[in-house]
């Protein structure tokens, strides 16, 4: 019985949602007609409904520049020229913003080296580090094997003691996948 009171408040929360931008579109296109403004109507009607649309597309399915954003945030360092991302997929954020993204990205010979060098420099992140599994890794590595990682890394983000993002340099020198857990910072 809690699972489907669960699944009823879910979708009030969801009708609300939906319906609170819905009626300022409603209520705009109204006006404007009224205004003697129905074309104009018409295309804020139409472009309200499509960035509604795209806003709530982008929720469910991040863009490439979303996890070039955690890229930086694994690595500290900006995303390389040559970056292109393979495969990819995330986690919808839960009630704290916390979410797992993983994603394959394929760098040229160049900066694959460039930043495997960085990163066996840089002194706040721990080498060797063990694959971190998840769903979300799982589903990346499905046609790959962790045993071709011949590098990678971890770095702790925030101050949770699981709180770990890691990247691996696969034996291609072309492909690495980077794995971040995002938990938003304390407010204490």
């Amino acid at each position: 019985m809690d699972g489907i009171k669960f699944i009823l408040l879910a979708l009030l929360i969801l009708g609300i949602i939906i319906s609170i931008p819905s009626l300022l579109i409603f209520f705009l296109y109204k006006w404007l007609t009224k205004k003697g403004f129905r074309w104009i109507g018409n295309l804020v009607v139409v472009s309200l409904i499509s960035l509604l649309a795209y806003s709530i597309y982008t929720a469910f399915y991040p863009t490439d520049s979303f996890y070039f954003d955690d890229f930086k945030q694994v690595t500290s360092r900006k995303i390389p020229g040559s970056a292109s991302v393979i495969d990819k997929t995330a986690s919808y954020p839960d009630f704290h913003g916390k979410y797992v993204s993983c994603s394959l990205i394929k760098l040229s010979k160049q900066d694959y080296v460039n930043l495997l060098g960085e990163l066996n420099s840089d002194k706040n992140i721990f080498k060797n580090a063990e694959a971190i599994y998840s769903e979300e890794f799982n589903e990346i590595m499905e046609n790959k094997s962790v045993h071709d990682i011949k590098f990678s890394f971890a770095r702790k983000v925030n101050n949770g003691p699981d709180n770990f993002s890691y990247i691996g340099f696969f034996n291609d020198q072309e492909t690495i996948v980077v794995w971040y857990f995002h938990t938003p910072h304390s407010r204490l």
